[in-house]
């Protein structure tokens, strides 16, 4: 091999393509780069006040960190750097840190697809000494070109302009980060330096794994991305080497030890995924079988972009009931198994293909595969996007050999052109939110999310019958789902119109037969807040429909005592205090981590000069208080000299 690479900067060419990722990489996404908090954006980032920072205090970084209810682990990491983009920036309602963070992320990843792709080729040219020494030469240039092609990809603007799938570039970042020192710690183990190259491949894969993992659990995928890059760059080398020597005997009880393992994996994974499907809109097999068409309409979203296909929502995509409903189930089901089924076929004469399918599937594993996530995201693809293009590379590649026309490079660079249009007339369209909302509905007339945001933005704008007649089509798509029907109530109350008997019987018998989804969680605390003085005339319908879900969750404790806070509160609107107190000491005893019932039980004690009752409560808040996920000490604290001086104020 030669000298070890020391990096793009040796060469004029890699200050080229540094300089072309990051020109390229911003000048995309700048249309987009003043747009607005959406969707998700809303309740991971603006509403949370733990991200909220007032100064730096290890505290209170904690308290960010594990402010996320997403994922076994929280994601502390992307959630630490948000709470950082607000201390920063001073003010949460402006996006544009945040979304310009998230840019100079996905240049960074940029930057380390350039790296992984240059020490990946030096690396194939070195187990094909047949190569031409003027292809060798262009390695940086393929590398360069693998960079631009992932870096522009227009399947990747939801994982940049939409703020919280920092989570998955952050997690990428780390995965790449991981890949590059191991491919920089073989280059040393292949000169002979064994013990200084397996060090670096031991620490990096440690140290950015853990990262990843802790941003995102996908990082997870990392040894399996290992694995794949072992057999197709270094199967003659040490360790994968040493299996030529093991007798037939020792071969074969590893082969069935490694199937039993992965068939005791994946029905673990199985058996963990099925609870998790009972406050979904579809099933297990519903999902499973939906997924081979949900993978090629990804991979046609990656060689194929039209603008008007992509999306933040594709719950407009009709799921598989069975391998014939739809009829396309079939086809794709067997298209799928053909591709998995070439793979190996392939890895003899075209390792880079090999690669590039097996990296593809591998990519998609966790949220393509058993776990009750919505069917389809673009951003499960931000990784995934490397293996078709190591495909078109390596294809261009090969033509060029076969048929000596330099001119079918034009193929990879007709890409990254038809790239360089759609992305940033993408990001134009998330420039602000109602070109969003617009461009989503329009394009997705069959997406009840779709249909339900644009209702939200319309509503915002006081424009209530449009916004009525997108929340009825959004009620239409999803008849599980009460949230859009409790938004008209909303909105009529807004008009001070009277509801019909047709709506309030729907939405009383979605709410007793309906799925319990967070959205329906988050209307119903929207609808109480605005009880206070927006919609007064909600609350007699709250006092129907909090009693329902109180009663739906008694198998969630933490849920039932939230309904229970929030029909608390709805009584103390009515002047029902006794009621209200009953109600917020229920939600204390059925889930004494949720602190919300203390502070207003603390507080109606207070207003009756009841100190010692206020005292009790401040006690048992104080012992929630320990140890909670989501402590709020300040509160606490500021409560607590409150009590202190009432007590004084009393004893003189």
């Amino acid at each position: 091999m030669g000298k070890i690479w020391k990096g793009p900067s040796n060469s004029l060419l890699g200050y080229a393509a540094v300089l072309a990722i990051l020109v390229s990489g911003f000048l995309v996404y700048w249309p987009g780069i003043n747009g607005p908090f959406v969707f998700d954006d809303l309740s991971n980032i603006v509403d949370n006040s733990y991200l909220k920072l007032s100064s730096l205090e290890i505290q209170s970084l904690a308290n960010a960190a594990m402010s996320s209810e997403s994922g076994p682990l929280k994601r502390p990491i992307p959630m630490v750097s948000f709470a950082l983009n607000y201390y920063f920036s001073g003010n949460a309602d402006n996006p544009f840190f945040f979304k310009l963070t998230n840019v100079l992320i996905h240049i960074i990843n940029g930057l380390l697809v350039f790296g992984v792709f240059y020490l990946g080729t030096k690396r194939y040219e070195e187990l094909h000494p047949s190569i031409p020494e003027a292809d060798k030469r262009g390695s940086l240039i393929l590398a360069m070109l693998a960079a631009l092609l992932w870096t522009l990809h227009p399947i990747h603007l939801t994982s940049v302009l939409y703020i919280v799938q920092r989570m998955t570039s952050l997690s990428a970042m780390f995965v790449l980060a991981a890949i590059l020192a191991y491919l920089y710690g073989r280059s040393f183990t292949i000169l002979g330096h064994s013990t200084k190259g397996w060090t670096i491949c031991f620490l990096g894969l440690v140290f950015f794994g853990v990262l990843g993992v802790y941003s995102k659990e996908n990082a997870g995928l990392l040894p399996l991305y290992v694995v794949l890059i072992e057999f197709t760059l270094y199967r003659s080398v040490f360790p994968l080497k040493a299996w030529d020597s093991l007798g037939y005997r020792v071969k074969r009880m590893v082969l069935i030890a490694l199937l039993l393992l992965t068939v005791s994996v994946i029905v673990y994974a199985i058996a963990v995924s099925l609870p998790g499907y009972t406050g979904r809109p579809f099933t297990f097999t519903e999902r499973v079988l939906s997924q081979p068409r949900i993978l090629l309409f990804y991979l046609r979203l990656i060689f194929f972009p039209q603008v008007d296909a992509f999306g933040i929502f594709h719950d407009d995509i009709e799921l598989s009931s069975g391998l014939t409903n739809p009829w396309t189930t079939l086809p794709a089901t067997l298209i799928v198994l053909s591709m998995l089924t070439l793979t190996p076929v392939l890895y003899r004469n075209h390792k880079p293909l090999f690669f590039a399918i097996s990296w593809f599937f591998t990519s998609h594993l966790l949220e393509s595969s058993f776990y009750p996530l919505e069917p389809v995201h673009e951003h499960r693809n931000y990784l995934a996007v490397i293996g078709p293009i190591t495909a078109i590379l390596y294809l261009s590649w090969l033509a060029v050999r076969l048929t000596n026309r330099r001119i079918l490079w034009g193929i990879p660079i007709g890409f990254l052109a038809l790239f360089i249009i759609n992305t940033p007339l993408r990001a134009w369209h998330w420039s602000d939110l109602a070109s969003l909302n617009d461009f989503e509905a329009r394009n997705h007339p069959n997406s009840a999310r779709s249909q339900s945001s644009l209702g939200s933005m319309l509503a915002k704008a006081r424009k209530h019958e449009e916004a009525i007649q997108a929340f009825y089509r959004a009620a239409e798509l999803r008849p599980h789902e009460v949230a859009d029907l409790i938004n008209i109530r909303i909105i009529l109350a807004w008009q001070g119109k009277t509801p019909s008997e047709q709506l309030k019987q729907e939405i009383v018998h979605r709410a007793r037969y309906g799925l319990l989804t967070p959205l329906t969680s988050q209307v119903l605390d929207y609808a109480v807040r605005c009880s206070v003085s927006d919609c007064t005339a909600i609350r007699n319908d709250l006092l129907v429909w909090l009693p329902i879900y109180i009663d739906r969750n008694s198998n969630r404790p933490r849920l039932a005592a939230h309904y229970q806070f929030l029909y608390a509160r709805v009584l103390l609107l009515e002047g029902r205090k006794e009621d209200a107190t009953k109600s917020l000491l229920q939600a204390i005893d059925k889930y004494p981590g949720h602190l919300h019932p203390y502070f207003l039980l603390a507080d109606i004690y207070i207003k009756e000069n009841a100190v010692t009752k206020a005292e009790g409560i401040l006690e048992r808040l104080q012992a929630a208080n320990k140890g909670n996920l989501y402590p709020r000490d300040h509160e606490i604290e500021l409560l607590s000299d409150k009590i202190r001086f009432i007590r004084a104020q009393s004893g003189r």
